[in-house]
């Protein structure tokens, strides 16, 4: 109705991305578009995620796979785009990864240690530590469990 009512046109992938990053929130679904609006008249995935600060939940996943298959070199430089070219917030970056690893093709007790690692970040995050820090020993913990997996224990 709002996009409507300002002639704005949302692509299909422009919804799914509203959807995403609102995550039931209407305030931030409207405050998300207003900011593409301010942007562009022709609102898609991408000026949403910008206008949100927020990853796209495949360069997520792609993040999290990195570190799983054990390349940390790779996983890094790819949060150094996330924190240095998109500037996302360390914060934001944890809670993205937090809603991801539900949706990992992983046991629960995997699962159930990358959130406990994820939660352990968040709190440093919040009581000061450094970003890059906390999520780089992130990443780290990630690909440690990778290899876990891969070998099976």
């Amino acid at each position: 109705r709002i996009a409507k009512a300002e002639k704005l046109k949302i692509t299909d992938d422009g919804m799914e991305a509203l959807i995403y990053i609102a995550q039931g929130d209407m305030r931030r679904a409207v405050n998300s578009l207003q900011v593409a609006a301010s942007i562009t008249t022709t609102i898609d995935g991408d000026a949403l995620y910008k206008a949100a600060s927020t990853m796209r939940p495949e360069e997520v996943r792609a993040l999290i796979e990195k570190a799983l298959s054990g390349d940390f070199l790779q996983a890094r430089e790819t949060l150094d785009t996330l924190l240095i070219e998109y500037g996302l917030a360390g914060e934001d970056i944890v809670r993205q990864l937090h809603r991801a690893v539900f949706d990992l093709n992983l046991e629960d007790e995997y699962k159930v240690r990358l959130v406990d690692r994820i939660g352990e970040a968040d709190f440093r995050l919040v009581e000061g530590s450094n970003e890059r820090i906390q999520i780089e020993a992130l990443l780290a913990h990630i690909a440690e469990i990778g290899q876990e997996v891969k070998r099976g224990k």
